[in-house]
């Protein structure tokens, strides 16, 4: 009776670890990756190369890093008295020797922050704080006896070989970027920091980890739960069937609630996630709609000829405003976006008929604006539309098509890349 119970706790027991690791998992599955220029505040996941300015380089390697660690370990040897007993109670002693590597040394070095780089631009990446998970780049083994004499080989355990090892985040490495961004006050664009991962280890083979140690604490969960029951059903005989099915219905009836509830919650999420990503395209086409008055103006001082073509290119949201500034459908948000495409292009057509333009510094601070405006429309609209598809995938299987009829989410279309086009060319990094 009472290893029975504790047969049935110890299920239980893997049971809710097997649920904590597989929403880990699924924290990683359901966030769709953001595009680096279109970062918002709330949690994020980037997926990039590492850049910075000015990089560190690394200790052993001489590797250019944002981040590094180098350990020096050395091998001693060790005995330990091992007690066994066999089949007839007898006991027997005897003493075993291992080596053991211990650390002598260690170095490191990090920036307080780095950026991640992809084809939409870049986000930059507190690293003081973070969790990174390097890369290895240098590791190798020697025997050094270091001119030790007779006597202190006879009575030391150390055996001479020696372990170097150094990892790092080497500029140009990929990264996997998960955490929470702010809006840094300094420079006024958001960052990812605190408690933020910073892996070179790919989203996918993190998510297959996670995924194996889910199945496999399932699988302990369900053997402790049936051994446990079926020793409490049946004490004398727990080896009859009979004895298993009142564990089997109760596995059956637990697995079909915890999968409910939590494909009915990840459906939520993902849908508040996919209005939340339609709302951030609608705010990225309201600031380029702010800009173009702005540059209008700047272009029109040495244009004065062309000012009442300006201004009329000037009014690029004025019938969205009469609605609220909003878009409710892709058709309207597209047909929006072609109009201050259409409207930005002609303005900057007629700037570039006057070339003293280039050395003003209001209308290069406007471009520049712009590029990160572009930038971030193309992002938006980039995790809008992944986030779509991964609310989708879940509602058109089974049984997620079952769960969502009783959420009665709204329908979303796909936003595409008509009328979404850049104006401005892009701003690059090199990685040599």
């Amino acid at each position: 009776m009472g290893i029975g119970v504790w047969l049935v706790a110890g299920g239980a027991v893997m049971g809710v670890l097997a649920w904590l690791v597989d929403r880990q998992r699924r924290a990683y599955a359901d966030l769709a990756t953001t595009p680096a220029a279109a970062v918002f505040a709330g949690r994020n996941e980037v997926k990039g190369r590492a850049w910075a300015p000015q990089p560190l380089v690394s200790h052993r390697s001489a590797t250019p890093s944002v981040w590094w660690s180098y350990t020096l370990e050395e091998e001693r040897q060790h005995t330990r008295t091992v007690t066994s007993r066999d089949s007839q109670g007898n006991t027997s002693t005897r003493v075993e020797t291992y080596y053991q590597w211990h650390e002598i040394d260690r170095k490191d070095g990090q920036l307080p922050w780095c950026e991640v780089v992809d084809d939409t631009g870049s986000v930059p990446v507190r690293l003081d704080g973070a969790r990174v998970e390097a890369r290895s780049v240098y590791l190798e083994t020697f025997k050094d006896d270091g001119g030790r004499g007779l006597i202190e080989s006879l009575f030391s355990n150390k055996t001479g070989r020696y372990r170097e090892s150094e990892n790092a985040i080497a500029i140009g490495d990929p990264l996997f970027v998960v955490g929470e961004a702010e809006l840094d006050e300094t420079t006024c664009v958001p960052a990812l920091g605190g408690n933020v991962l910073v892996s070179t280890r790919s989203e996918e083979s993190r998510m297959r980890s996670l995924g194996a140690g889910a199945g496999l604490l399932v699988l302990l969960a369900l053997g402790g739960l049936l051994a446990g029951s079926a020793m409490l059903v049946e004490p004398d005989e727990p080896g009859r069937p009979t004895a298993w099915l009142p564990g089997i219905a109760a596995a059956v009836v637990l697995l079909t609630v915890a999968w409910s509830v939590t494909l009915y919650n990840r459906l939520r999420l993902l849908a508040e996630s996919t209005e939340r990503a339609w709302t951030l395209v609608d705010v990225q086409l309201q600031r380029r709609h702010d800009l173009i008055p702005s540059l209008a103006k700047t272009v029109a001082a040495h244009a004065a000829h062309e000012a009442t073509v300006l201004e009329q290119l000037a009014q690029a949201r004025a019938g969205a405003a009469g609605n609220g500034g909003e878009a409710q459908h892709a058709a309207e948000l597209t047909g929006e976006a072609t109009e201050q495409t259409t409207r930005l292009r002609q303005i900057l057509r007629v700037a570039e008929a006057h070339p003293q333009l280039t050395a003003d510094t209001a209308f290069l601070e406007l471009q520049r604006a712009l590029a990160d405006t572009e930038s971030r429309i193309a992002g938006s609209r980039t995790f809008y539309n992944d986030t779509l598809l991964l609310l989708r995938n879940q509602m058109q299987r089974f049984p997620g098509v079952l769960v969502a009829s009783r959420l009665r989410l709204a329908h979303r279309e796909p936003i595409g890349a008509e009328g979404f086009e850049r104006t401005v060319p892009e701003v690059e990094r090199t990685f040599a």
